[in-house]
Formats: C-alpha cells, sequence, structure tokens
C-alpha cells in the first residue's frame, strides 16, 4: 500500500467517524480530541501541545531471508523534544489515555510503508485498559478499517498479558476480533504476570517475548540453556514465536539456535517511518543463518573427540574403569555402558574428577539402572554409528548439568551395547 493521506484525505476520513457517544466507546475510532493531519509527508496526530508520529520496525523471518511484518510504535514530542510514551501516557485522564488509542489506531493505519510484498503483517499494541473497557464491535472497526484501506488479515493485535486483565475480557476480545480476521498475539510475555494458562485458554496466533528475556539470556548460562526449551514448549502450543529486542549478534544467535521463527530488533534495523531496504534484511539474515550453521565449538569439538577416544579403547577391550584413568579433561565424569534395553551394565566408571566431589548419596549407584527412556540412549539406538550429544540436562547421579555423548559400540540388534559418556555443561 502506498497511500498517504492528503489534508482532504484526513477530512473525509475524520468525516465518516460517527463522533456520538456510542461511537466514542469504540477503542478504535477517532478522538474528537485531537486532529490527524500531514506532517513532513505523513500523517501525524495534535493532542493539545504534543504531537504523535507513527514508527515502524521490521519483524523478519530468518529463514525466509525477509521482512514479513512491522510493528507500528507510537513516537511522541512537544515542541520538537521527545517525551516517552510511559511518561506521557501517566499525565492523562481515563477518557484521554482512550482518546490516545483511537488518534494511534488510525494514525498507524495511516502511515503503514509501502512494501514490495504488500500483505506483511501490521502489529498493532492494544492496551489492557483499553480492553477492559466497554468495546465497541469488532464489526464497526472493520468498517472502520476499510475506509482507512487496510485489510484487516494484515493486522496482529498485540494485547499484553496483564494479571489484571479478566479472562472474560481477553477471551471476549479475541474471539470477536479474530472471527473478522484479525491476528492476536500475546506480548511482553515473560515480563510481570504472563503465563502459559493464558496461552493455552486464548490460543494466540503468536507470542512476543519480552525483550528483557533476550538480554538476560544472553547475560547468563544458564538462561542460554532454558532459553530454547521455553521457546520449544511455545511453539508446541501452536503459536508462531517472535523474539523481540534483539540489540546484537550474539542475541539474534541465540533466538535463531532456539529455533525462534521471527526476530525484531535494532540489530536489524531501528524503527523509522519506512522498512529497511529488502537487501538490507536479506543480508543480516543470511549472516544470521551463516553464523548459526557455523561449525561447533571449540569445547565440543575437544569432547567429541574425547568420546572418540574412550570409544576406541573400548573397542579394543578396554574396561571403562581402565579408561577413565586416562582422561585429563576435568569436565568427565563418568563413563559407563548400557544394553539393547535400556539397562545400565554393572557400575559407573567415575573419573578422579567425579570421585573428588563425593558420591555418598541414595542417587550415585547406578548399577542396574534403567535408562531407556533417555533420549541419549534412544537416539544412539536408532541411529548406530553416530555420536549422539545430548542437550544440558541435571544428571540424576551427580545434581547438577551435564551433556551425555553416547553410541553404539558393539553388537547389533538386542545384542547392541552403547557406550556413555557424561561431562559437566558449563554453569
Amino acid at each position: 500500500m502506498d497511500w498517504r493521506p492528503s489534508r482532504t484525505d484526513v477530512a473525509v476520513i475524520t468525516a465518516m467517524v460517527d463522533l456520538s457517544s456510542t461511537a466514542m466507546t469504540h477503542m478504535f475510532r477517532p478522538a474528537k480530541t485531537g486532529t490527524i493531519l500531514q506532517r513532513d509527508g505523513a500523517a501525524a496526530a495534535l493532542f493539545g501541545d504534543y504531537t504523535l508520529r507513527s514508527a515502524y520496525q521490521a519483524v523478519v523471518s530468518p529463514a525466509l531471508l525477509r521482512t514479513v511484518g512491522m510493528e507500528a510504535q507510537l513516537r511522541v514530542d512537544r515542541d520538537g523534544v521527545a517525551v516517552p510514551l510511559g511518561q506521557f501516557m501517566a499525565g492523562l485522564s481515563p477518557l484521554e489515555r482512550t482518546h490516545i488509542d483511537r488518534l494511534a489506531f488510525s494514525l498507524q493505519c495511516l502511515n503503514i510503508p509501502q512494501t514490495l510484498q504488500g500483505n506483511e503483517w501490521v502489529f498493532l499494541p492494544i492496551r489492557a485498559e483499553a480492553i477492559r473497557q466497554e468495546l465497541g464491535s469488532a464489526q464497526q472497526a472493520l468498517v472502520q478499517l476499510n475506509g482507512l484501506n487496510v485489510d484487516s488479515s494484515r493486522l496482529v493485535l498485540e494485547v499484553t498479558d496483564n494479571p489484571g486483565l479478566s479472562e472474560a475480557n481477553l477471551t471476549d476480545f479475541v474471539r470477536e476480533y479474530r472471527a473478522l480476521g484479525f491476528r492476536i498475539a500475546i506480548n511482553h510475555f515473560g515480563a510481570g504476570g504472563s503465563n502459559f494458562d493464558r496461552v493455552l485458554a486464548i490460543q494466540p496466533d503468536m507470542v512476543r517475548l519480552d525483550s528483557r528475556l533476550i538480554v538476560n539470556t544472553s547475560a547468563s548460562p544458564r538462561a542460554r540453556r532454558l532459553f530454547p526449551h521455553m521457546v520449544a514448549l511455545l511453539r508446541e502450543t501452536a503459536t508462531l514465536v517472535v523474539v523481540t529486542g534483539i540489540a546484537t549478534e550474539d542475541q539474534a544467535k541465540l533466538a535463531v539456535n532456539a529455533d525462534a521463527e521471527l526476530v525484531q530488533g535494532d540489530w536489524f534495523a531501528p524503527a523509522d517511518r519506512q522498512l529497511p531496504l529488502a537487501a538490507s534484511i536479506r543480508g543480516r539474515a543470511e549472516q544470521l543463518m551463516n553464523l548459526a550453521n557455523s561449525s561447533p565449538a571449540r569445547s565440543e569439538i575437544r569432547m567429541r573427540g574425547r568420546f572418540m577416544a574412550v570409544w576406541n579403547a573400548y573397542r579394543e577391550g578396554r574396561r571403562p574403569e581402565d579408561i577413565v584413568l586416562d582422561i585429563p579433561e576435568p569436565e568427565v565424569t563418568r563413563v559407563y555402558c548400557i544394553d539393547a534395553r535400556g539397562y545400565q551394565i554393572g557400575d559407573t566408571a567415575l573419573t578422579a574428577h567425579a570421585r573428588g566431589r563425593g558420591a555418598d548419596h541414595p542417587l550415585s549407584d547406578a548399577r542396574g539402572a534403567c535408562w531407556a527412556r533417555r533420549q541419549y540412549f534412544r537416539n544412539a539406538i536408532e541411529q548406530p554409528g553416530r555420536v549422539q550429544i545430548s542437550r544440558p540436562y541435571l544428571s540424576l547421579t551427580e545434581q547438577r548439568l551435564c551433556m551425555t555423548y553416547s553410541c553404539v559400540v558393539t553388537g547389533s540388534g538386542p545384542n547392541q551395547i552403547v557406550l556413555c559418556m557424561d561431562a559437566v555443561a558449563e554453569e
């Protein structure tokens, strides 16, 4: 869509709106208090001494190597000086905030940038306070959008999962607007009162992670391990996951390695009136995908090499308790064997590093244990000859995070034996 409203266009839009008390209860109606007009080649809204403008930040699909959507963001200034949106809204009365909601919606629809595809999603934040109020019908909103030349199927309404928002308010809102083609996203997931119960209840089309999540993830090794599991759990609810707030290459890699479908942040492009060039986004996405598919880290290569040395030693007839005596890496803690049914064969051979930690607790003796449900065992049995490396998990026998290297070492069918080596994961 390449439509820039003239003063006449805006006057027509304003004239279309019934400013009766009934229409004013609808969150998507332009407010009586406030004027939309042309400024610097785009629509802007005047509200008292303040000027409201719209900016858009690209939402990128790394796999498709292009922009697939944009988040509309409201910018406020007073006499040319930027005013934080939260500060601006906090100084308004409830009725004035409702006016701003309506102005912002019309403004952001009027200024949607021109794009090559022409069907990119437009993410529009919706405040919980606006949903708690009495809503006009979604059909009225659809009529309004038709006047703005915007298809409802392009709009993704971002609802912040606020604990003060009742289940009934949220469910009614989602049901009514989704029925007319609007998409629904839970915004700022992972902050405040957001939880999986709401995701399961309203079944949003997308979940936008709070920007602080990727910042915290990049700063903590433990959070790095948990992040992919959280993304995977959300994906299993049949929703697209959008990782927001990406400011660095490392954060972008974390998002892609966690299999998040969509990403957004200043590392790709800051919010602006226009979206970045397609070539720019493609270049960033290709750079990211190449980084994500790069060779394993040195530590993984080193541990894989150590496991192969252990595997070859066992094949040559050495016992696990003798093999561990030659393992210098402090990360490696144990070597053990599992039969084709998943039962451990004999005792666990502990390295000197593991023995130094002590093993006098009820979970330390794994003789005869059944590991049949462990994924590292299943994968080894299903793919004999291929080394399997588990994700970090809490070791039952050590009560700390470890990774297991496993591979069928001898035999076939019911006579297979799987050799395993545990290494402590980075804390």
